[in-house]
């Protein structure tokens, strides 16, 4: 089983779209690796790597997951709802339809969470433990289908409808979010 670092974003928060992307890539992989722990946990127990991998998802999904959804729904949801009606009115019911679909995800997995969280505590103790396969499935498969329309509707709408100024205001967000200094980050590329 390998261990996935999630700490280094693959793109910079100049990047902010990018660097959006790039994370649903991370629960993808975080996903697949919740799978194959269930898998693991049957044959070997919670031996090193099992405690080792339950670490890992845990920490994903309680210290990058939720900053990612922050920047969903504080910084990007509401950004590109105010600007769908003046850059893609034709695409505005489309895009809304995901976005609230997208942000009851949010909920409903948050939910599936809850109850996978205390057993990878365990895990990570050494203790005897397994995985719901239908909570596992469920959190997998939802992730994926909601990282896709992410990926897909949500990206496409954010591409066409946010300025270079927008962009620069999303960065800005993540990176306080995640305690970077934006003015280094900003006086360092040069402008846009």
């Amino acid at each position: 089983m390998s261990i996935i670092d999630f700490r280094m974003p693959a793109a910079g928060f100049d990047q902010p779209l990018e660097l959006w992307l790039a994370c649903h890539d991370r629960v993808r992989r975080m996903t697949g690796l919740l799978q194959r722990l269930r898998e693991r946990l049957a044959q070997m127990g919670a031996d090193d790597a099992a405690r080792v991998t339950a670490t890992t998802i845990r920490r994903y999904f309680t210290e990058a997951a939720p900053r990612h959804h922050q920047d969903e729904e504080i910084d990007l949801f509401p950004l590109l709802r105010r600007r769908l009606p003046e850059q893609a009115p034709g695409r505005a019911a489309e895009v809304i339809a995901a976005l609230e679909r997208l942000e009851a995800d949010h909920a409903s997995l948050g939910k599936v969470w809850q109850r996978l969280l205390p057993v990878l505590e365990a895990i990570e103790r050494g203790e005897a433990a397994s995985l719901d396969a239908d909570d596992v499935r469920v959190f997998a498969d939802g992730y994926r289908g909601h990282c896709e329309v992410e990926d897909t509707v949500v990206a496409d709408a954010l591409r066409l409808c946010l300025a270079d100024a927008d962009l620069d205001t999303l960065g800005q967000a993540m990176a306080e979010r995640r305690g970077v200094d934006w003015t280094h980050v900003h006086s360092s590329r040069g402008g846009r």
